[in-house]
């Protein structure tokens, strides 16, 4: 009875322990379908939201700037306005941020100043042309286009951030003359080099403007400041950032740190004059945009054709802005450090100095006056900004010789053109001398003739002359003697005067904006 019991109890307990377990066994299985129905259920749920989001997303309404960063609305209005100052430039935004990445470089510009170009289509050459370049100053007028491919290969090597022509881009405002310089400006900036310019005073309403056919002179077809406008447009004003509705000035953005303000001073409405004149009008556009520079903390530069300062006591008129002084009060309240012009054909340096005993240290703007690009040595100006934050103006002669060699050019005035240069700009001066001397030997003639062409070449040049040396030479002497009174003779005085230090480098170290 006991044995059977205890074997009953045994059976008891074995079911009762395999129940348990089939029941571990159920709730197990039970627990991963559970699961495996949640994964699948939530799966099915992302399909479904991303396909949603996909058809929901914009087709091609915009195109994003960036749509692998792109976030949200607020990122999207800065990269549009970054966009539309990179189109404004003509950059892309890889460019601009490859830009953003390098290191700041100080910008360079070049400035040919007074180029007097005149087109080939208007000549012969002939007898009526060269009495024309005879009595004029020294324009090498003959050679100007071949200057000009001359300049356009320098500048392809030099590459500066900007070449500018300051005025007096013709010889006498002729159509022809325009459109033949701008279609050699349109292949300087198919090279990479941005070019801007100016009008000068020989440029718009010049009824002087003429063709030189065999013996005869005969009037040439001129541009009004529309006509202007419509020739140079994409040389600086449909780039600019600002433009004068009142003249043909505007500003053009070098840099993210400097601007070019290019000032129109010619008169020409009805007809040119000699002289020049920033506009009233254009004096209130010019305070607001050096305001606006002020704010930004932009140095800017202005660049004009006329002078700002008077230059040269040997040519006292018509050269100085007719009202400069309210100009200087200008800039000198935006604390300008410089203003570039031309028209003289002359190099010169000068610093403003309202008060003669202040001190030479203290502030007040400065012009550089480039020579004219038409005239031995037939140079052009170079502004540079150094790493260590000055400004550096310096001259700069082509290199016409290596040019021509180059391009296997056979014309022994080309392949020697220093020397010829020298020598044209020379005679052309001592002939009208000679002209103008009557009744004295031809041998004292030619000395007498030859002195003036020296000093004035070196006076165009900017460079010193000895004024005690030239005193004691024998043509000096016959002058002394034979033409006390003539306005000849003044004129050499006025230029030793004038003539006491070289003008062929100017710098300053530029303020620091903050």
């Amino acid at each position: 009875m006991n044995r059977r019991k205890k074997n009953w109890l045994l059976v008891l307990i074995y079911t009762v322990m395999i129940l348990l377990c089939l029941g571990i066994v159920m709730i197990v299985g039970h627990l991963d379908t559970s699961r495996r129905s949640r994964e699948e259920t939530s799966g099915k749920h992302f399909e479904e939201s991303s396909d949603q989001q996909q058809r929901e997303e914009p087709t091609g309404e915009k195109e994003p700037i960036n749509p692998e960063t792109e976030a949200s609305d607020e990122a999207t209005e800065p990269e549009t306005r970054r966009e539309f100052k990179n189109k404004r430039k003509g950059r892309t935004v890889e460019e601009e941020t490859s830009e953003e990445t390098e290191e700041y470089k100080p910008p360079v510009v070049v400035v040919a100043s007074d180029v007097h170009y005149y087109s080939p289509e208007l000549t012969d050459y002939g007898e009526a042309f060269e009495e024309m370049q005879k009595r004029d100053d020294g324009k090498l007028v003959n050679y100007i286009p071949k200057l000009m491919d001359a300049f356009t290969a320098e500048m392809e090597g030099l590459k500066p951030s900007a070449v500018v022509l300051s005025g007096d881009l013709t010889l006498n405002g002729e159509k022809a003359g325009h459109e033949a310089l701008a279609q050699k400006l349109e292949i300087l900036e198919e090279k990479g080099v941005k070019v801007l310019v100016i009008p000068g005073n020989h440029d718009i309403n010049n009824y002087a403007s003429a063709s030189y056919f065999g013996k005869e002179k005969e009037v040439a077809d001129i541009v009004d400041p529309k006509g202007f406008y419509d020739i140079y447009r994409r040389f600086g004003y449909d780039q600019a950032i600002s433009r004068d509705e009142n003249s043909l000035s505007y500003v053009y953005e070098l840099d993210e740190k400097n601007w070019l303000l290019m000032l129109d001073s010619a008169q020409y409405e009805p007809l040119n004059k000699v002289g020049g004149r920033i506009k009233q009008e254009t004096l209130g556009w010019m305070k607001a945009q050096l305001e606006e520079a002020g704010k930004q903390g932009i140095t800017v530069i202005p660049i004009a054709h006329h002078n700002l300062l008077k230059e040269s006591i040997l040519y006292p008129e018509d050269c100085t802005l007719e009202n400069s002084q309210d100009v200087i009060a200008l800039l000198e309240s935006y604390r300008i450090p410089l203003y570039i012009s031309g028209h003289l054909h002359l190099q010169r340096t000068k610093k403003y100095k309202p008060e003669p005993g202040e001190s030479k240290d203290a502030y007040h703007i400065s012009e550089v006056v480039a020579d004219s690009f038409a005239i031995s040595p037939c140079r052009y100006g170079v502004l540079q900004w150094t790493e260590d934050g000055r400004l550096v103006y310096t001259p700069r002669a082509m290199d016409v010789e290596g040019w021509a060699r180059k391009e296997g050019i056979t014309d022994e005035n080309l392949l020697n053109f220093k020397e010829y240069g020298m020598k044209f700009l020379t005679e052309v001066i001592s002939s009208q001398v000679s002209g103008k001397i009557k009744n004295l030997p031809e041998e004292q003639v030619v000395k007498m003739a030859e002195l003036y062409g020296d000093i004035n070449r070196a006076y165009c040049e900017g460079v010193p002359v000895d004024g005690t040396e030239v005193r004691s030479e024998e043509a000096f002497r016959l002058w002394q003697r034979n033409l006390p009174d003539s306005r000849m003779f003044a004129e050499i005085g006025k230029i030793l005067k004038d003539t006491g230090h070289d003008h062929n480098t100017w710098e300053c170290q530029l303020e620091i904006k903050e």
